[in-house]
């Protein structure tokens, strides 16, 4: 994606404005887009402003020994129109909005309305930079205590990167733009930051826009396995409602379940087409690859030829392959930084007593799903305790109730931020719509072209039905079968 490609000029840029910036805080200062320049094409740079949102360090009232530097992006409508602009919070956590520059300046979103992209702080070309280069060079097995100790000696303040310090980092550019009010379009752990500012600064805002809805006061780690129950059912069930399906994967349940078992007794090398790829799996890594493909929208019709794959003895990528899992697995992973992922999830997640850490109903949940869940949370809280970023309890522990226009969509696949979780935030927001999409994972404004459309409509008039006849007319996948079993 586009962070990879020019990181270097850009922070280049980023440290050579940090050291004439002034002591004033919070301000707006403008820039040149220079460092774009090679990357965009003329009519894209001619749409694009550039400027630094300069904000304090702290925001829990200690004084600040430095102010920090957000990489502010302001993307024109392709056609002039007196519309309030949208907001873009990214997800992740730890995710930079400029790594999804190029999406918006292509976007049916900008084509009347301006879009404003902010890296929250520690993120893209945000300074100071809170990337960990240790944890891609693969030579460092313990990246994250060399990193953590670099930050230290920098005086970086952990507590300066969660999520209040970044709320009021949005509330303090709502207050700078010229702008009576904005769109709010908040993806994924975006979503909880929308949420969150709705709350604070209600009256610069027009609507919400919540796709893949995280209501505080959820906690992923605690519910991990119960979503990725949920999404596996609707999984198996969908198949046994197909009757192609059905008749070619009769027991698909059954089969996912047994090459878990299978694969926890002997591990089994991956292949792709038949060739090598050097990689063992287990039934936790099988289960936790289920988990990251049921996010994938263009994924899912493949995945019960998949499951019977893994079932039969074949370790193959093969039923995959006409999906577009490749390329957009390896653009989510440029947009990330790591350090900020952790500072967020871990100050949030370690709220959570210890004996709710895994789940609140255990026997409710496939036994296999809840031992794959607290293998993976037991690494995520010994990384959080190496991280030592302080826990959050106040800031977070209640939902968020408004009155604002809010659009919620949810994809009835999605094991991360689950349709429930739409649920539990549309029962606090007085003014709400709320679509599930039967045939879709995580996230739906790339993937499920209906929800451009309601999205659209919701825009149009906040107030009004956003529905849309395409949706009435939406069917869970249709799922692909493979050629050797139709034969």
């Amino acid at each position: 994606m586009l962070i990879g490609r020019f990181l270097f000029v850009g922070l280049f840029c980023l440290m050579a404005t940090y050291a004439h910036s002034q002591p004033e805080a919070p301000k707006i200062t403008p820039e040149e887009c220079t460092w774009f320049s090679t990357m965009l094409t003329q009519s894209q740079l001619d749409r694009l402003e550039c400027a630094w949102l300069v904000v304090p360090e702290l925001r829990d009232g200690r004084e600040s020994s430095y102010y920090m530097e957000l990489s502010l992006l302001r993307i024109r409508s392709r056609q002039a129109a007196d519309s309030a602009p949208i907001l873009y919070l990214p997800g992740g956590p730890g995710e930079a909005a400029s790594s999804h520059l190029i999406d918006w300046l292509e976007s049916d979103l900008s084509k009347e309305r301006d879009i404003i992209l902010l890296d929250p702080r520690g993120t893209g070309f945000s300074y100071p930079s809170m990337r960990c280069p240790e944890a891609s060079r693969g030579d460092d097995a313990d990246w994250l205590s060399v990193c953590r100790e670099r930050f230290s000696a920098r005086g970086l303040d952990l507590r300066a990167y969660t999520i209040p310090a970044i709320v009021s980092d949005y509330v303090d550019l709502l207050s700078l733009m010229d702008l009576p009010q904005v769109n709010v379009y908040g993806s994924s752990y975006g979503s909880r930051l929308a949420l969150m500012l709705a709350d604070a600064a209600p009256e610069r805002i027009r609507s919400l826009l919540l796709d893949g809805v995280y209501p505080p006061p959820l906690r992923h780690t605690a519910e991990v396995a119960r979503n990725l129950d949920m999404a596996l059912n609707r999984l198996f069930d969908d198949c046994a409602s197909d009757a192609a399906c059905k008749e070619t994967y009769p027991e698909l349940k059954d089969s996912f379940y047994r090459a878990v078992s299978e694969l926890n007794v002997s591990p089994q090398g991956l292949t792709l087409l038949g060739q090598n790829i050097g990689m063992a799996i287990t039934g936790n890594d099988f289960i936790l690859m289920m988990s990251s493909l049921l996010h994938h929208t263009s994924v899912l019709p493949y995945l019960p030829a998949f499951i019977a794959s893994f079932a039969s003895g074949d370790y193959d990528f093969a039923p995959l392959l006409e999906s577009e899992l490749f390329a957009s697995d390896e653009d989510d992973r440029a947009s990330q930084t790591e350090s900020a992922f952790l500072t967020q999830r871990c100050s949030e997640d370690l709220a959570v007593p210890e004996a709710q850490r895994y789940l609140t109903n255990p026997d409710e949940i496939a036994p296999l799903l809840v031992a794959a869940a607290r293998e993976v949370v037991e690494a995520h809280y010994a990384e959080c305790q190496a991280w030592n970023v302080p826990a959050l309890t106040t800031q977070i522990d209640r939902p968020v109730t408004s009155d604002l226009p809010s659009l919620l969509l949810s994809g009835a696949y999605d094991p991360a931020t689950p349709a429930r979780w739409g649920s539990f935030a549309a029962e606090h927001l007085r003014n709400n719509w709320h679509f599930v999409f039967p045939n879709a994972g995580h996230g739906m404004l790339d993937s499920v072209p209906c929800a451009t459309e309601i999205m659209q409509a919701f825009l149009s008039d906040p107030l009004q039905d956003p529905s849309a006849d395409c949706f009435s007319a939406l069917r869970p996948p249709r799922f692909v079968i493979s050629p050797e079993k139709s034969e």
